[in-house]
């Protein structure tokens, strides 16, 4: 009797240890940490003259305000640039939800990532009304996905991200002010420092397709909400082998 019953116990426990296991593996595999795209995104050429806006009616703003759709630092490095690889590989996003500060009248970051299904937090940290409007941009269409006012300095407000794509965040009380969030469960993705520079990791072996993506910051339209041409898009083809690091540069003028 006692052999039947730690024959029985075996069994049960080697099926339940069999369902515990994911039949999908690859959910547990970790890709080696060396393998690795990195480069710069660089002005070239004479750095344009870039307009600002007249803020001087608004109070906490001061006189003049930048439209923060360029930022080149000294060794001509773009910040804010989003990288990103088109074909991705299986990966798991851990990526922290973002939190966007409006600060001294602006955004801050002026571009984010934030994983699909995260909430993002906005913080007013300025002394004065500000009213958030985020939409969802495909191509030309636009689609509101929230619009609320942060009346009070210190208030804090969450939404949540659903749905993959890019996000554009306005200021409905300021004009110049203009932010992006590119919602998604790609992991290997990046916004450049403020020198330019960017580093994407974990990537398996193999040829990818790297997509720089930029907003664009030519001015078609000044009156009332000003109007900027489109984003500027760029790709490179890009081979990552075992243990190394490719380099992939772009370069905007």
């Amino acid at each position: 009797m006692d052999d039947l019953v730690f024959a029985v116990a075996l069994f049960l426990a080697i099926s339940l240890g069999a369902l515990a296991i994911p039949k999908d593996q690859s959910a547990l595999a970790k890709t080696p940490a060396g393998n690795s795209i990195t480069g710069t995104v660089r002005f070239t050429g004479e750095k344009p003259h870039l307009q600002r806006a007249d803020a001087a009616a608004f109070g906490i703003c001061g006189k003049t305000h930048s439209y923060d759709r360029l930022d080149i630092d000294k060794g001509n490095g773009v910040e804010y640039t989003l990288i990103y690889v088109s074909n991705p590989p299986a990966g798991r996003m851990n990526l922290p939800a973002p939190t966007i500060s409006q600060k001294d009248c602006g955004y801050f970051p002026h571009m984010a990532i934030a994983p699909r299904g995260s909430s993002v937090t906005f913080v007013n940290d300025d002394p004065g009304l500000h009213n958030v409007h985020g939409y969802y941009t495909s191509g030309s269409e636009r689609t509101t996905l929230f619009n609320f006012a942060q009346p009070t300095q210190g208030e804090k407000t969450a939404q949540q991200l659903r749905k993959a794509g890019m996000v554009n965040i306005q200021c409905d009380v300021h004009p110049w002010m203009n932010a992006w969030i590119w919602v998604t469960d790609n992991p290997y993705v990046a916004v450049t420092k403020a020198d330019g520079s960017y580093s994407i990791n974990g990537l398996p072996p193999g040829t990818y397709n790297l997509v720089m993506w930029h907003e664009g910051w030519k001015m078609t339209r000044s009156t009332g909400r000003p109007e900027f041409s489109g984003p500027v898009v760029q790709q490179q083809s890009v081979t990552v082998t075992e243990g190394g690091t490719a380099t992939a540069n772009f370069e905007l003028k």
